[in-house]
């Protein structure tokens, strides 16, 4: 037997011996290490041992404390993350939606939530800040209509700004396209009432109109029906309709709006002759429509009885 086979049998004999050792201590509660690494350091002689040595030291050095099996520590290696501030929701308790604030009877919960809206975002609450103006509480009057008065102060300076552009490129789609839709946002933020609202709207029907010539899609139809109707502009509604069915006859949406128009000169028999035209063709509505439909037969079949 050669002494390099001497030597490794000697090393082998006291890596065993050991393993053994710290078997040992991990039984007995010293060696403070996952005990599901021992086999494996018996398989990897000098660096096994060594490995779970360090492991051991790791411990001992955290105070032994031990990570779960599949888990590694977080760490915050930026120091701007470390400095990030989250919000004390201690009156999370107090936070109630809009509509029921301007309704309850506390008048500093009211205010509050004016304040609070005022620093943050008005303009998605426009809806509900018109509203407010007509609350009881003088205070609550006063934050709304400054709110309302900072959007209508930002939606005329980007509707100027849409209708000059507009005005510089009259032939451009883009240009008609982003005005009409700047205006149609301005219309249904409420932020205009009587003659000045009125004149919006004539001035959206018109961009509407040309928007028609240029490119004949009955969705642009049933807006500018729509808004001639809102005007009260019946006779002008009804010839877009008329034009609208020649080009798309079964288009549904362009029957229901013709069904709105007559509803809205209360012409009963020409709601029932539309309401049986739809059903006999069998116009497809949607779902929506389906009700608006149903609700027209149930109508016709009362009248009937």
């Amino acid at each position: 037997m050669g002494s390099t086979t001497i030597a490794a049998l000697i090393i082998i004999a006291v890596h065993l011996l050991v393993c053994m050792t710290l078997c040992l201590l991990h039984h007995v509660g010293v060696l403070k290490v996952d005990g599901l690494l021992l086999p494996f350091m018996a398989l990897i002689p000098l660096w096994g041992p060594l490995s779970v040595a360090l492991m051991h030291s790791r411990a001992v050095l955290r105070g032994g404390r031990r990570i779960p099996a599949g888990l590694q520590e977080l760490k915050v290696e930026d120091q701007e993350q470390r400095n990030i501030l989250v919000d004390d929701r201690t009156d999370y308790a107090n936070t109630v939606p809009l509509e029921e604030a301007l309704i309850v009877d506390n008048p500093r919960q009211r205010r509050n939530l004016m304040l609070s809206i005022l620093n943050e975002n008005p303009g998605q609450y426009a809806n509900l800040l018109s509203q407010a103006r007509l609350n009881e509480d003088v205070e609550v009057v006063h934050y709304a209509a400054t709110a309302m008065a900072q959007i209508s102060a930002k939606e005329d300076i980007a509707l100027q700004q849409r209708m000059e552009e507009y005005e510089r490129n009259r032939d451009s789609d883009e240009a008609l396209d982003r005005y009409r839709e700047a205006l149609e946002h301005y219309l249904k933020s409420s932020m205009e009432q009587g003659y000045a609202r009125t004149l919006q709207m004539r001035r959206y029907a018109d961009l509407l109109a040309e928007q028609l010539k240029r490119h004949n899609d009955y969705r642009t139809v049933c807006s500018l029906a729509k808004t001639q109707m809102d005007l009260g502009s019946f006779d002008a509604a009804s010839r877009t309709i008329e034009a609208a069915l020649s080009a798309w006859p079964r288009q549904g949406d362009v029957w229901l709006m013709k069904l709105r128009l007559e509803a809205a000169r209360h012409d009963g028999e020409a709601v029932q002759r539309t309401v049986r035209h739809i059903k006999d063709d069998h116009i497809y509505l949607g779902g929506r429509g389906h009700d608006i439909l149903r609700f027209w037969l149930g109508y016709k079949e009362a009248g009937r009885a």
